[in-house]
Formats: C-alpha cells, structure tokens, sequence
C-alpha cells in the first residue's frame, strides 16, 4: 500500500456508505445505494421497507454494473472477493458481467476452509461460488481469504490468452470479523499496542501530520466516552485488548503482502505500467462486538467458540475490535461504521497507475465511491447507456475523476454548493462546501434533530453549530428532503421485517424482476 500511496494520490475527503454492501452497490454501479437496490443492508429492513423498490437488498438488474459495461466494451472481467449485493442465480457475479470469478456471496465468515458464519443470522448467505457453482465444502484445506482471492486473481490473469484490458474486482474480506490470521502471522505485532489506546491515538496523529493528511495543530479526539479507558482496565483486560490489536493489524499486513504480490504479477506480465489501480475500503472502522450479530449472546459466543488465550485468531475463534479500538483506528475522526459521522463514512482512497499524473495528498476534495465508476468508464472511454436490460437506469449520482486525476483539469470534483447526501438505517448526513450536516440516534447524536457542523475548522465534529446557524440547518435539511425524494428513501416504521417474517425468508425467496 506505501508503494501505491507513494505513486499515487491519497484523498482524504473520500466517503462510503457507513455499511459495506451499499457501499458496493454504489462502487459497481455510480448510483446511490437506494436507487441501486440496497437502501438497506438484508437482513435489517423494517417491514414498511422489505422488497420496497430501492429496498430490494440486491444490486437491482436495472442498474448496469462497471463489470458489464466494461465487458460490453471489449475488456475481460474477473472478481475474487467479496461481493454481497446478491445471491440468487441472477444476482451473482457470473450474471452480473464477470467472466470469471471467485466470490463470497455474503457480509462476513470465517476466514479459513470452515467458512463458519458470524451467526445463524448469516448462515444463508456464508457461501462462496467458484464462477457459478457453488463451491463452499470444497475449499482447500490451507484455504485463507486474502491468499486465496489473490490466488484467484493471478490466475485469471495468467489464463488471458490475448491482450485485451480487463478489469479486476480484488475485494479482500480482511479484516472484517472475525479477526483471524495464519499460525505464522499471529505474533507478528507481538507487544506492540501493550501501551493502549490513547497512546497509539497520538503516535498515528503525528504521523499524519507529518504526512499532510491533517493539520499540524489538530487536537486528539477525546472519543465518544462511550467505552471503558484504557487505565480503567484491568490487567487481563489490557492483555486481551492489545491481543485483539496485534491480530487486527496482522490481518492488514497479511493483506499488505497478498497485494503486493498481485502487483509483482503485474510487473511480470508487463500489465503494471497502464493499469489504474483504486485502493479504498468500505466503510469505516467496525465497533461491533461478537454478539452484535443476532441472535448471539455473550453466553453463545463462549459456548460455540473457542477464544482461549491460545486460540484467540485461530480458526474457531471470534474476536473483534471492539468500539474503542474502532476509535483509534478512526483516528482523528469521531466514532466508527454503522455511523454516518465522518469516522463511519470517511475512508481512505488511493489512485496509481496508467494515466494518472497527479500525486502526493489530496486534502481538498469532496469525494464519493460512486464516483469510481464514472471515473473507470471516462478513463476507457466508455458510454453507459439510459436504459439497461430494458428498464430505464437511474442516473449516475458519481462524478468522474478522470480530469483531476490525469491532470487535464485543475477544476475541482465539486464545487462548493454541490452536496453530498447519505442515509443507512436512519442515520442520515448532508456534506456542502464546508458544512456538513448530521442526524443519528442515540446513543451516538442528538437523537430527535439535525446537528451542524464545520469540518474545516471541526473535523472532529466536536461542536454542533445548529442553534448559531439555524439558516444554514434549513438550507441543508432541504437539500436533504431533495436528495431523499429523488433517491425513494422509506423512512422505516421501527418494526423488523426478519423477526416478523424468519431470517430465512430473505434469503429463500425467489427473486423477481424490479
């Protein structure tokens, strides 16, 4: 990643979804997640919602995906990761304009041969598929995920016969729970966070300030105070903490290692010096613990897995970060994933490669993961269509970079009136110019009205400027009300569609056309 960082350019205003899977529906699709299908993560629709249009839980076939716009364009298409945003024989990867791929179908697992779900909740969806067949009993004995998708995808490069451009989907699961390397990795980071949170906290701020990525007199966030302090701790706690740590940034070198090895692929096949590369991830850090996933319990986790000391990141174990280490590693940002603060919606993004002149870090642009399709077919010189699969496509809510990026502009993404909206299980955010514009419910916010903030002179989102500026709340809540008509959002009625109606039914049912 240094190495790309180093070639390319890194963006620090980039945004996501505060969840994965709509955040990937807007990757493939430039769309926002509501119009593309997932204006709600499965299994969490409330009633009102469930197979609402907007509200599918699936990448709605409506909407062309980069893999099938690029491989009507001549290029091949390959994916080995995950996927997430379908898993019916139509919503899969291989009918989605992949010519190959690899792909787990589902939001997280084990990250060995067992696949073990996260919960009962996930089982229907821990599945992977070797093209379209289903493949999940037949994983190799050494099988881990971030080798194997790598594995994968050096593969399909090598077994290109022609020279054609292709397009790689490299969607590493890592490290999405559980945290869990190989035995050879476990101790790689040995002591290393033994000092605790708010120590590592000040360590990463100095060297982002030494990078440019912040400014040189931006403050520690203090954190939400939602979770014990490290001195607050007993002893055993701070062990099995700072183990949680070791692993969790174990998982990341390991996948470190696993990309720097497909970018020595690419040198070998003489492919590196004109292919783009973005790097990004899809959301912000996690804070759920274990028994976030229903309907585990403390006392379900310690019964059907086995988190001895010994074990801890072993296959059959399942540990997490947690909401404190989720802070850090948000750090200088406030809160985490699930969130619609900037530390669950604002992640990194690097661009290396091929045309792309610009470098260094980019601090001063408001960016969306929609824009990464536009960018793509720009760069290819590509036109998506109005209509897809019969049905009009909604437009693209991205913009492309390509100008910026390759220098034919100096012209920014977005000017400064030019908003940006998100929602994900009513935690909704305007961002315009310098301005952003928040409602989440508690415990995390004000819970019941919009909050303002300043991020260039509050990027923490520290002081809410709503009673100083009840003019600015009014022009925002009304791009707000705009972008929320224009995508469908359903605000949800409280009730839970998978209690009311099995978790199975959402992954069991038939799915037809939207």
């Amino acid at each position: 990643m240094q190495e790309l960082a180093e070639a390319g350019v890194r963006f620090r205003g980039f945004h996501t979804s505060s969840l994965c899977a709509p955040t990937r529906a807007m990757l493939l699709s430039g769309c926002d997640n509501h119009q593309a299908g997932l204006g709600v993560m499965q299994p969490l629709h409330a009633m009102n919602q469930y197979m609402q249009p907007g509200y599918e839980g699936y990448l709605k076939h409506s909407v062309p995906t980069m893999a099938e716009l690029l491989r009507d364009a001549g290029y091949h298409t390959y994916l080995a990761g995950k996927w997430h945003v379908g898993i019916t024989d139509d919503t899969r990867p291989a009918a989605r304009g992949f010519e190959r791929s690899f792909a787990f179908l589902g939001g997280g697992a084990s990250h060995f041969s067992d696949a073990r779900p996260l919960s009962s909740s996930e089982g229907k969806q821990t599945m992977y598929a070797d093209d379209d067949v289903f493949c999940t009993d037949d994983l190799p004995a050494d099988f881990y995920t971030s080798t194997h998708f790598v594995d994968r995808m050096i593969g399909y490069l090598r077994e290109q016969e022609d020279d054609r451009p292709f397009l790689g989907y490299l969607a590493f699961t890592a490290p999405h729970d559980p945290l869990q390397v190989p035995d050879e990795d476990l101790d790689r980071y040995a002591g290393r966070y033994d000092e605790g949170y708010d120590a590592i906290k000040r360590e990463r701020m100095a060297r982002m300030k030494e990078i440019g990525l912040i400014d040189s007199d931006l403050e520690v966030n203090p954190g939400s105070g939602l979770f014990p302090t490290w001195d607050e701790l007993s002893p055993d706690e701070r062990r099995l903490e700072a183990r949680k740590m070791e692993i969790y940034a174990s998982m990341i070198s390991t996948l470190d290692r696993e990309l720097g090895r497909l970018l020595d692929e690419l040198d070998r096949l003489g492919r590196r010096d004109d292919t783009v590369i973005f790097f990004l991830s899809d959301n912000g850090a996690n804070p759920k613990q274990p028994e976030f996933y229903q309907p585990n319990t403390p006392e379900s986790i310690a019964a059907e897995f086995d988190n001895s000391e010994g074990n801890l990141g072993r296959e059959g174990s399942f540990i997490s970060i947690g909401g404190a280490w989720a802070e850090v590693a948000d750090t200088p940002l406030s809160y985490f994933k699930t969130t619609t603060y900037e530390g669950g919606t604002q992640t990194p993004l690097i661009v290396a490669g091929g045309p792309v002149s610009r470098s260094g870090v980019v601090t001063d642009e408001l960016l969306h993961v929609a824009d990464i399709l536009p960018t793509m077919l720009d760069m290819a010189g590509v036109r998506r269509p109005s209509e897809w699969a019969g049905r009009p496509s909604p437009p693209l809510y991205g913009r492309s970079l390509a100008p910026m990026l390759t220098g034919a502009t100096v012209q920014p993404v977005r000017g400064g009136m030019d908003a940006l909206c998100f929602e994900m299980l009513e935690c909704r955010s305007v961002l315009c110019g310098d301005w952003k514009l928040l409602w989440m419910a508690p415990p995390y916010g004000a819970g019941d009205r919009w909050q303002l903030f300043n991020l260039a002179e509050d990027p923490r989102e520290l002081v809410d400027l709503a009673d100083r500026y009840p003019e600015k709340v009014s022009q925002l809540e009304g791009q707000w009300q705009a972008y929320a008509e224009y995508v469908g959002y359903i605000s949800s009625d409280g009730s839970s569609a998978a209690e009311e109606l099995g978790i199975d039914r959402f992954f069991e049912f038939r799915l037809g056309d939207d």
